[in-house]
């Protein structure tokens, strides 16, 4: 039985909102964001296993598995419901949460994330990471990651660039390998999308080259009940990169949300 417990912030009252973070950060990414909408909802910030304060975890991180620490930790918190979203790997984790207990879903949201499985090219530079990581730790990851997370037209000196780097460069390096090969290993959710009947949110970046545009019009056209949100001057790090305009993407789905909830 998954026992494992997760370390967690919370900010706010009223409809619970859980925010999962992506590969390598932690809770820490939804600062700005938490900032914002504690006046409208109740945040909780979770770090998955191996990430931020929670505890490591011998073995590989499954997607289900960490999907099933965030169900615990909604039972710890007394949480029936909630609306659940999460960037890149958290967006893995939300879906696997979906698979796992889907009436724990007010709403649904995917933050420059996507529902499929990896290629075979995709899952070979994964592989050839884990080597990297084995042997040069966190910094492999930040040299592979850091150029494609935000757009060309952040400034190089800009300060966002190196609170990404501090944050990616705490993550531990054993952590780092179990969660690149939970994504290794991970199957493709595209087929539960069509499924998925509570209010969904897809948010992406306008240059996001690991999430491109296009992919998240495909999401969009797969879900029942989907809004469609592109940042502009955004990659992959919207909330970092756009904090305010993020804030507002998720506020204005969250007053939709209510509505939808009182019909």
């Amino acid at each position: 039985m998954n026992t494992f417990t997760l370390s967690y912030s919370e900010q706010g009252q009223g409809l619970p909102l859980i925010l999962l973070h992506g590969f390598p950060f932690n809770s820490a990414l939804w600062r700005e964001q938490a900032r914002s909408l504690s006046d409208t909802c109740r945040l909780i910030m979770p770090d998955l296993r191996g990430f931020g304060q929670s505890d490591a975890a011998e073995g590989i991180y499954d997607m289900a598995l960490m999907a099933q620490d965030v169900l615990n930790l909604m039972d710890r918190l007394d949480i029936e419901q909630a609306a659940i979203m999460g960037h890149s790997m958290g967006g893995y984790v939300a879906l696997a949460l979906w698979n796992l207990a889907p009436q724990r879903f007010s709403a649904f949201g995917l933050i420059a994330s996507h529902a499929w499985a990896d290629s075979e090219a995709q899952r070979q530079g994964r592989e050839q990471l884990i080597e990297q990581v084995s042997v040069r730790g966190a910094a492999a990851v930040v040299e592979a990651m850091l150029p494609r997370l935000f757009a060309p037209t952040l400034p190089e000196d800009d300060p966002i660039r190196e609170q990404a780097r501090l944050m990616m460069q705490a993550a531990r390096p054993t952590s780092l390998m179990s969660a690149i090969r939970g994504m290794i290993y991970r199957p493709d959710s595209s087929a539960l999308l069509p499924h998925i009947n509570v209010p969904a949110l897809i948010l992406c970046g306008d240059s996001d080259p690991i999430v491109p545009v296009a992919r998240a019009e495909e999401m969009a056209r797969l879900l029942p009940e989907a809004t469609l949100i592109t940042i502009e001057n955004a990659a992959h790090m919207p909330m970092l990169e756009q904090p305010q305009a993020t804030a507002l993407a998720l506020r204005t789905f969250l007053s939709t949300l209510a509505s939808h909830r009182r019909l």
